[in-house]
């Protein structure tokens, strides 16, 4: 690829910043936020790997802070579960182009942002029920054995390897089982060998993809990463949650139907 314009340079660090701030405050989000918006910059393949590249930066400072805190019992299963479907989607990405790769993407966040709607629509109405009889689940009763917990790893393995989202599934399972800070620095750690081994799958196939301009391109983006980074450090602890994740999702689903507007242009014009 050729050296980015300085209008498009910009648009990208700011989509890095505001990437990695959601990924501070939020322990996920990264690829969520980046991979759609990366899209209309950069050709399909060279935006999942800077998605990916980049998102690893970030979670490399938060992870290694919050270390202590991850329950790498779980990491490491989720990491191996993952492998097969993350080959079946690299390989299933290099048959796709740009404008169904974005469809892809598109039909993720609409359907991730559904999900969460209704789990917020759950959770108001569990308030109701008195305390007594409200289920609790407690902190870490995860069944790794379970057909469930491997289906999670093998898509989480497989919409990473297509589309550098890996997050979905696996925010929905830890969601409800870890405390915020466990699930910020399970999630983090994760999602950053995750995306190693992703990435280094990726360049392998499409070794065409990662050249000299690109590599320099994401070097100069350590600055938006370290500023995002820095900037959602002080709004962690303080921000209120429920009300945050309100707005992310909103966001998620105007990309979401943004990301999928041109794929059905092509199919039905």
């Amino acid at each position: 690829m050729e050296m980015l314009s300085g209008e498009l340079w910009l648009v990208m660090s700011g989509i890095t910043f505001f990437a990695t701030f959601i990924q501070v405050l939020t322990g996920f989000g990264f690829g969520l936020v980046a991979v759609p918006l990366l899209l209309f910059v950069l050709p399909s393949q060279q935006a999942l790997l800077a998605g990916m590249i980049l998102s690893m930066m970030g979670s490399a400072l938060q992870g290694f802070k919050m270390r202590q805190l991850a329950r790498w019992d779980l990491i490491l299963r989720l990491l191996l579960l993952s492998i097969p479907g993350l080959v079946m989607g690299v390989a299933l990405s290099g048959y796709m182009n740009e404008v169904y790769i974005k469809g892809v993407v598109g039909i993720i966040l609409i359907g991730y942002v559904f999900y969460q709607w209704l789990q917020l629509k759950g959770s108001a109405s569990e308030k109701k029920i008195p305390v007594a009889t409200a289920p609790v689940e407690e902190e870490g009763s995860i069944n790794v054995s379970s057909k469930g917990f491997t289906l999670v790893a093998f898509s989480s393995g497989l919409l990473n390897g297509l589309a550098a989202i890996p997050g979905p599934p696996v925010v929905a399972l830890l969601i409800k089982h870890l405390s915020k800070d466990a699930f910020q620095a399970t999630t983090v750690n994760f999602f950053f060998f995750q995306y190693a081994m992703t990435t280094a799958s990726k360049i392998l196939v499409f070794r065409e993809s990662f050249t000299l301009s690109f590599g320099i391109v994401l070097v100069s983006m350590i600055l938006a990463v370290i500023l995002g980074y820095v900037a959602g450090q002080p709004l962690r602890k303080k921000i209120n949650e429920a009300q945050f994740k309100k707005l992310v999702y909103g966001l998620l689903l105007v990309i979401g139907l943004t990301s999928i507007a041109e794929p059905l242009k092509v199919l039905f014009l």
